[in-house]
């Protein structure tokens, strides 16, 4: 079975955050891979999760961020979600995380 997803990971030009580009559809198949590449970027600076290419996100995948912003929270590390628009932005809207990742 092939991915429906992907995850990019870069630094900003300063150097002071990790910047995780994820595109497709992040479902359950995606939720380990994502949890690994969040968690492996806490406690390097701050964390970006770029959204912008994702088209589907469901209740495990909103898990693995929820996850992340814990980890980064217990880190003292800042964690920002960006990009989400259409489904991906209503879910993270009805489910509240959406303002849990802007706080």
């Amino acid at each position: 079975m092939t991915d429906s997803y992907a995850i990019g990971q870069d630094r900003t030009a300063d150097g002071t955050a990790t910047v995780l580009s994820i595109g497709g559809e992040l479902d359950i198949n995606a939720r380990d891979d994502l949890r690994e590449a969040i968690l492996g970027a806490v406690g390097r600076g701050d964390l970006v999760v770029d959204l912008g290419g994702v088209t589907f996100l469901d209740s495990e995948a909103l898990g693995a961020l929820i996850d992340g912003y814990n980890a980064a929270t217990a880190a003292g590390t800042g964690f920002r979600v960006v990009g989400a628009t259409g489904v991906v932005a209503r879910v993270l809207a009805v489910s509240g995380a959406g303002e849990l990742f802007a706080s």
